[in-house]
C-alpha cells in the first residue's frame, strides 16, 4: 500500500501543474439595530387571550458573498430566539416550502395509419393500402401514451419553532431559482403583553458552503459565514422605547467586537510565544 500511495504522489509531482482550484465562498451578514413591531391583535384574539397582544416583525437580514462563487453555496441556517424567553412565537414566515427540481415528463399516445407508395414486382407504382407479400411497408400503426408525471421535490425552505416555542430557525437552501445572497425577510408574529413596549431578539446566521476538492470526490461542506445579532424590537410609534431599544442594541453590539478584539489579541499573543 505504502509503495501505491508513493507512485500515485510521484505521478501527481511529474504530471502537469492542476488547475486552480476555485477560491472558497466567504459570507458577510447584516441586519438592523432595532426592529419596529405593528399591533396586529385581531379582536378574537383579545377576547380569548385577555392581557395579551399580537405584535408583528419583519426582520431583514442582508448577506454579501465577500469571496468564491454563488454556486458553492449550499444553504443558510438563521435562529432567532427569545434570551429571556419572554416572548412566544405565534406565527412566521417562510413556512417549509417544496420546489419542482426536474421538468415535467410526458409520455404520448397517438394512432397513426399511413398509406404508402410501393413498387410492386412489376416495377409500376401502386398505393399499397393493406400489408401484403409484395409490400414491406403497408399501414403502419405508431403509439405513445401521454401523461404529466409529478417532477421530484427538493426542499428549499425549512423552517419551524424551538425551546417550546420562543425560538424559530430558517432553513434556506441554495438551488439555481432560489439564490442566497441579498436580502431577504423574515416574518414573525410574537405573542406579548398588552402593555408590552420593547424588547431583544438573538440572532444568529450560519452559511454552509463547498469546498472545492481537486475532484469532485474530495469536496466538502464547510461554515463559510457566522454572524451573532442582538435585534431590539420596539412598539411602532414609541418614540421612547424606540430610542432606549436602539441604544441597547448598539451597546450589544460594541461589547460583541470588544470580545472578538481580544480574543484575536490573545491568540496571536499565544502564537508568537
Amino acid at each position: 500500500m505504502d509503495r501505491v500511495i508513493k507512485f500515485l504522489l510521484s505521478l501527481i509531482a511529474t504530471s502537469a501543474p492542476l488547475t486552480t482550484l476555485a477560491e472558497p465562498p466567504r459570507v458577510h451578514f447584516d441586519t438592523p439595530y432595532a426592529v419596529a413591531c405593528r399591533d396586529v391583535t385581531p379582536e378574537n384574539y383579545a377576547a380569548l387571550h385577555p392581557g395579551k397582544k399580537l405584535v408583528e416583525v419583519r426582520l431583514e437580514i442582508s448577506s454579501l458573498l465577500v469571496a468564491g462563487s454563488e454556486k458553492d453555496l449550499r444553504q443558510y441556517l438563521i435562529r432567532v430566539q427569545s434570551p429571556e424567553r419572554s416572548l412566544a412565537i405565534a406565527d412566521y414566515l417562510p413556512k417549509t416550502a417544496h420546489e419542482a427540481i426536474a421538468s415535467s415528463l410526458s409520455m404520448e399516445q397517438s394512432t397513426e395509419r399511413n398509406a404508402s407508395i410501393g413498387i410492386n414486382v412489376s416495377g409500376k407504382y401502386e398505393l399499397f393500402t393493406l400489408p401484403g407479400p409484395s409490400a414491406s411497408v403497408g399501414e403502419r400503426k405508431t403509439s405513445s401514451v401521454k401523461c404529466e408525471l409529478l417532477p421530484p421535490l427538493e426542499t428549499v425552505a425549512a423552517s419551524g419553532t424551538l425551546e417550546r416555542g420562543t425560538a424559530l430557525f430558517f432553513k434556506i437552501k441554495s438551488t439555481p431559482r432560489n439564490l442566497l445572497e441579498g436580502t431577504r425577510e423574515y416574518g414573525l408574529v410574537l405573542s406579548v403583553p398588552a402593555v408590552w413596549r420593547a424588547d431583544y431578539l438573538h440572532v444568529r446566521c450560519q452559511a454552509e458552503g463547498i469546498k472545492r476538492g481537486v475532484v469532485s470526490t474530495f469536496d466538502e461542506p464547510f461554515q463559510c459565514g457566522q454572524r451573532d445579532f442582538v435585534v431590539s424590537l420596539y412598539q411602532v410609534g414609541d418614540e421612547p422605547a424606540r430610542a432606549i431599544a436602539e441604544n441597547f442594541a448598539r451597546r450589544e453590539a460594541a461589547k460583541a467586537a470588544d470580545l472578538a478584539r481580544s480574543k484575536n489579541h490573545n491568540a496571536i499573543g499565544w502564537a508568537s510565544r
